[in-house]
């Protein structure tokens, strides 16, 4: 029989491997409704600001756990290819608003609907899970995920 400690390394073991297999997913650049060919990170960049529809370096770094200059960088990449523009906000000059050009919304939507679809293909094949189980997937990566963000921060796991 297998003990709980040989089980949960296991379930460390096979996160650590998701989590290379999304890392090699996320290198390959895809289209998403438009020409422009993109990484993950463009795209996932993408979301945020257009799911919160007006947005700041600031508020991007901290949501991705990124330095405010990496956020920038980023936004310049995709200002390049015109899926998002900045500008002074009116109430607080030293503040640059971002949001979504056109185009981006075109990437935005798009990928929006693979999401769903793609989602919903995964839930397919786990019509075993029940919302219970679900939810203790999602309590395990919440506690994990804090003390990923702990450790990042020079704080002990357990913190």
């Amino acid at each position: 029989m297998v003990d709980r400690v040989e089980t949960f390394n296991e379930l460390m073991e096979t996160l650590y491997e998701t989590s290379r297999l999304i890392s090699t997913y996320e290198s390959i650049p895809r289209k998403y409704g438009t020409e422009d060919e993109l990484y993950m990170v463009e795209v996932h960049t993408l979301n945020l600001i257009g799911d919160m529809k007006k947005t700041n370096t600031s508020e991007l770094a901290e949501i991705t756990n990124r330095t405010k200059s990496a956020v920038s960088q980023m936004v310049d990449k995709l200002i390049k290819k015109e899926l998002a523009s900045k500008y002074r906000n009116p109430h607080n000059f030293r503040e640059l608003i971002i949001e979504l050009t056109p185009k981006g919304k075109i990437v935005y939507e798009y990928h929006k609907n693979l999401d769903k679809e793609e989602y919903g293909k995964y839930l397919k094949n786990l019509g075993y899970f029940t919302n219970e189980d679900f939810q203790k997937m999602i309590t395990f990566l919440k506690i994990y995920n804090n003390g990923i963000s702990n450790s990042l921060s020079g704080k002990d796991v357990l913190d």
